[in-house]
């Protein structure tokens, strides 16, 4: 398909554009379509909270439990539907749930009952909102995988900006190596369907990698995990 026939491909679809838009703009539109197609789907029913359909958080569960600290605040970057913040919120004093979807921050409050939970907007390229030392405990799982190393960068920087001296931040990522199978297989279904992958949604990243962003941005690192996700802890 050439890509004058893409283009007017595109223009004959609504949905099409919805997601080129989605791509221009920010992730928002995409995410707020997941939720109401995650919704008509029925998944509601056989699942406790949208994002139960993904897996392997449990060492990532296991580690914020190490980290945190009972009488702590902290900031997720990512809430979606309330798998992690479900956990979160029984092991800090208070949980500032964000996402860039409205959905997702809908779909979260409606699944959790905890009142020790608050919900946050935020714009999908910083943390504003948020004043600077402001929490203890700053934690994302599965979101960055979605982010590009050029976002990855200033995603960490914010995390500098709002974490307390002393404060801890959990991120995970998808580690080239060990998720070496899964590169493959979507970089020869890019070649196979002719199409170039869209920008935000999966990306790859080397420990290499973080650690220098890490060592740039002044934290210490407290460890990487790469067991199933690569995991980085580390303290301002």
């Amino acid at each position: 398909m050439n890509k004058l026939t893409y283009i007017l491909s595109v223009l004959r679809s609504p949905r099409k554009i919805v997601r080129s838009l989605s791509y221009i703009i920010n992730d928002e539109v995409y995410w707020d379509a997941y939720v109401r197609d995650w919704l008509r789907s029925g998944q509601g029913a056989e699942l406790t909270y949208l994002g139960n359909e993904w897996k392997n958080e449990e060492l990532f569960l296991s580690l914020l439990e190490k980290y945190s600290t009972t009488n702590g605040m902290a900031l997720e970057i990512g809430c979606g539907g309330g798998r992690i913040t479900s956990k979160a919120a029984k092991l800090f004093r208070h949980v500032q749930a964000a996402d860039v979807s409205s959905e997702m921050l809908r779909q979260c409050q409606r699944s959790l009952p905890y009142k020790n939970v608050s919900y946050h907007k935020i714009d999908g390229f910083t943390l504003n909102g948020f004043p600077d030392s402001s929490v203890g405990f700053v934690f994302s799982h599965d979101v960055f995988v979605h982010f590009s190393s050029l976002q990855v960068y200033p995603y960490l920087e914010e995390i500098r900006r709002v974490l307390k001296q002393g404060g801890i931040g959990l991120v995970s990522f998808y580690g080239f190596q060990n998720s070496f199978e899964l590169f493959k297989k979507m970089a020869l279904r890019h070649r196979d369907e002719r199409r170039f992958p869209p920008h935000m949604r999966v990306h790859f990243v080397t420990e290499e990698m973080i650690r220098l962003m890490l060592s740039d941005l002044g934290f210490e690192v407290l460890g990487f995990d790469n067991t199933n996700f690569l995991i980085a802890a580390f303290r301002k």
